[in-house]
């Protein structure tokens, strides 16, 4: 922001520093305050009265950015006409921050211009000066003292209440508002809670006003209520207490109203029964009438399973090395038959070093006769470039001396024997191990960090069946409370967690139903009962972070550990048998993927991350209460956290919606 200083000319020496008669000077007061209170932002410009008469036009400024904190610019005073000394000139600027910490304000830019002489025409020098940066300090109201009311609301306040009406008929709504003035930053303060036991009360709309002296930001704040009475007769709306802390007392206070009587006539509103209100149909949901038992993570006696995942490739390795002993009374092989020097033309030295090399890699000379096929082939295998293309040139050389029968044939074999020993000991032992290490890591990950299940508690049992009682006799309430005691003595037990999201659904409490199924279905992803009766709720459950894929971890993990064994059973036997082992991968990476599966079924029925909306109110652009206002969440719509920050949490929507929510007011959906 660019602007014009116009602030009060005042005949005072400068405490700051000149440049050409020009000071700049930035500072900030109190530079250590609580959140919510007012740091005083001042920018003063200092002219000197021979430069004031030199300057065409007024200095320009730009303010830095305050980040993280609310801002508002003060009001200037109207300036007087400028005296015979110096002339001050001062911007304020009030900032509010909003967490606690430590803030740092950029320097502040100041351009002017003087004419380089006193000519009319004289050209002028552009000037820029810079201040200092300073320094806020935000700290946390004391927690000693503080109400149980207090909502976060800083500065001194007073509150009255009104109503737009004295008199009433049951059935028909009033306005009760309470307005809450004084010095402060009005956009901060936070909704009271209210509850009148004659009335139906349903929280309306906030109106703020702003307003400011040259040093300090003061306002009020409207919040309006739709009161519904629901009996007739002389009725009084009671007392409201506000609570605020009150930085310069450094102590919290509470303002309060005075009570209003208010005289409700008789109406046409038809009591309905509490419990029947609470009922969400006619017929309440079944719930299961024993506990599932623990959930496993992964098989049973998770550790051992493990390590036997672990130990599956030794075989394989065993077999690898006794296929490399030498073993008495048996064929040479066409490594050793060149070794032993007994070739005497060019054509027999091709076929025995054709037929080592697709001994030790698979590789046919017969299918890489292209220029350069050879060495890609053995580069794949794992050999080193240099060895890759001394094959292919001793290749080359063997095909031209088997054509042209032409002697050398000691030398070819001697190249022959080298090549073949430096792929033996290079190929395809690096990609082994980079597979062994990887298949071990996931599987074992997969399999072996899980913890292992535990047995049913008494208290669980206990209370799962307090809660069927209360249920078979529609307290909901009370088969909520029990059923969730039961859930949190077993937190694996799917059906603890249906029942309880059973019973709150029936006691019309939205959002934990929509824990109570979450959670049991994490568990348990192919219960299409529990997906049926997240489909009664009206925040979607079958997208975004509410998705549950049907991914058992059981089986998954039953699957995975299968392959493996068998994948690696069959590359042991094989290679026992001196045959290539290579098909084995054909169960090793199956088992891999489908122990990935099971990982990634298992971190899904934790649910980490993720929160259920408890309470509606809008998403906010700052963590604070003052903060601009965004969309509305959905109760029971699942959400997932990106950043947490003291009581509040930023958090993520469908359609890339996000901002930050108060903690209180989700249901965390991790168990542990």
């Amino acid at each position: 922001m660019v602007a014009v200083l116009v602030a009060a000319a005042i005949a005072v020496p400068s405490a700051s520093a000149h440049a050409q008669g020009v000071g700049f000077r930035a500072r900030v007061s109190p530079d250590t305050v609580y959140v919510g209170q007012q740091a005083s932002y001042e920018l003063t410009v200092t002219i000197a009265a021979d430069v004031r008469q030199r300057l065409r036009r007024n200095p320009q400024f730009v303010a830095p950015e305050a980040r993280s904190m609310l801002a508002y610019d003060l009001p200037t005073p109207k300036a007087p006409a400028p005296g015979e000394g110096t002339e001050v000139h001062v911007f304020r600027r009030a900032l509010f921050p909003l967490t606690a910490g430590r803030y740092s304000i950029a320097p502040a830019q100041l351009s002017f211009a003087l004419p380089q002489s006193p000519s009319f025409f004289s050209r002028e020098d552009e000037r820029t000066l810079r201040s200092e940066g300073v320094t806020v300090v935000a700290i946390e109201p004391p927690v000693a003292g503080r109400p149980a009311e207090w909502g976060g609301a800083v500065g001194r306040w007073r509150a009255r209440a009104r109503l737009d009406s004295q008199s009433a008929r049951v059935g028909d709504p009033f306005v009760l508002t309470l307005r809450v003035e004084g010095v402060g930053n009005a956009t901060l303060l936070p909704r009271p809670e209210l509850a009148i036991p004659w009335a139906i009360v349903v929280a309306e709309d906030e109106r703020v006003v702003l307003d400011s002296t040259p040093t300090t930001l003061r306002g009020s704040k409207e919040f309006a209520w739709l009161v519904t009475p629901k009996d007739a007769g002389t009725r009084q709306v009671p007392s409201l207490s506000y609570a605020f802390f009150d930085p310069e007392a450094r102590r919290y206070e509470i303002a309060r109203t005075a009570p209003i009587a208010v005289e409700v006539r008789p109406g046409d509103l038809v009591t309905i029964p509490p419990r029947a209100l609470a009922a969400r149909d006619a017929t309440p949901l079944t719930v299961h009438a024993e506990l599932a038992g623990a959930t496993p993570v992964t098989l049973p006696a998770a550790p051992v399973w493990g390590w036997l995942a672990l130990l599956a490739p030794i075989p394989w390795l065993v077999a690898r090395w006794r296929s490399r002993r030498p073993r008495g009374k048996r064929p040479a092989t066409p490594a050793e038959r060149l070794r032993e020097g007994t070739s005497v033309v060019p054509g027999e030295v091709r076929a025995l070093f054709d037929a080592a090399l697709r001994e030790r890699t698979g590789i046919a000379l017969e299918r890489v006769t292209g220029p350069g096929a050879l060495a890609a082939a053995l580069r794949r295998e794992g050999v080193t470039p240099e060895v890759a293309g001394d094959a292919e040139r001793l290749r080359d050389a063997l095909d031209a001396g088997a054509y042209a029968r032409a002697g050398g044939v000691a030398e070819l074999r001697a190249r022959a024997r080298t090549v073949l020993d430096r792929v033996g000991n290079e190929a395809r032992r690096r990609a082994s191990v980079l597979l062994l290490t990887l298949a071990t890591a996931v599987l074992g990950g997969a399999l072996g960090c899980a913890p292992d299940p535990t047995n049913t508690s008494r208290d669980a049992m206990t209370a799962f069946a307090e809660g069927q009682t209360a249920y078979a006799g529609q307290d909901w309430g009370r088969a909520r409370d029990a059923f969730l005691r039961a859930a949190n003595a077993a937190p694996r037990d799917a059906n603890a967690w249906a029942n309880f999201g059973s019973a709150s659904w029936q006691a019309a409490d939205t959002a934990a139903a929509v824990l109570g199924w979450q959670r049991a279905l994490r568990l348990d992803p192919l219960d299409a009962g529990l997906r049926a009766r997240l489909a009664r709720v009206r925040a979607p459950q079958t997208r975004g972070p509410a998705r549950v894929w049907p991914l058992p971890t059981l089986p998954l993990a039953i699957a995975a550990l299968t392959l493996w064994l068998l994948g690696w059973a069959w590359s042991a036997r094989r290679r026992w048998r001196r045959a290539t082992a290579r098909r084995g991968a054909l169960l090793i990476v199956p088992g891999v993927l489908v122990g990935g599966l099971a990982g990634f079924a298992e971190w899904q029925s934790r649910g980490m991350d993720l929160v259920v909306i408890a309470t509606p109110v809008p998403l906010r652009s700052l963590p604070a209460l003052g903060a601009e206002a965004g969309s509305v969440p959905l109760i029971g719509e699942v959400v997932r956290v990106r950043e947490s920050r003291g009581v509040w949490l930023r958090i993520e929507l469908e359609a890339g919606r996000e901002g930050w929510y108060p903690a209180e007011r989700t249901y965390p959906l991790a168990r542990e």
